[in-house]
């Protein structure tokens, strides 16, 4: 199943527990967000400290895979939107990619979305989209730093790290 593959990818670079600018994190995962995660979902709220693997893979499939549509998008470009998701957010993300296709930009994936997706890999070529994937986030990252060097620079050579090991895949 290409999305396990692809959690397996992200789970590489989201590492373990950790605080981070946006507070207690484990496996990528936010305690803010989970806990809107579990009460939308009507389960037990727990500690991110406490996640199973089976707990992050559900909460990646349903918040950052399904629920923002990455499944309708074509398998081969599947891992490099749901990583970029799950690190700079599925807003974000959705943006970046409909502008790179020229869809209506709005922060949703449909129908609409994939469908200039598919036409935009037909036109330019599947390896075209991940370069402007991977070139526009890292023009984000280099945005950030730019702007507020003392909270975001000690994670530019991270996040940088994380586009090559993507551009190699």
């Amino acid at each position: 199943m290409p999305f396990d593959k692809n959690l397996a990818t992200t789970l590489k670079f989201e590492g373990g527990l950790t605080t981070d600018t946006g507070g207690l994190t484990n496996y990528g995962i936010r305690q803010d967000i989970y806990n809107v995660y579990t009460k939308e979902n009507k389960l037990p709220n727990k500690s991110v400290k406490e996640l199973k693997y089976g707990d992050v893979r559900d909460f990646y499939e349903t918040e950052y895979y399904k629920k923002p549509g990455i499944n309708l998008l074509p398998e081969e470009i599947q891992g490099v939107v749901f990583d970029s998701a799950v690190n700079l957010g599925q807003g974000t993300t959705i943006k970046q990619l409909q502008t790179i296709v020229g869809s209506k930009v709005d922060g949703a994936l449909g129908k609409k979305t994939a469908s200039a997706v598919n036409e935009y890999i037909k036109k330019n070529g599947l390896d075209d989209l991940k370069f402007e994937l991977l070139n526009t986030r890292f023009n984000h990252y280099k945005n950030l730093v730019e702007k507020n060097p003392e909270k975001y620079g000690k994670y530019f050579n991270g996040w940088t790290n994380r586009l090559e090991s993507l551009a190699k895949q």
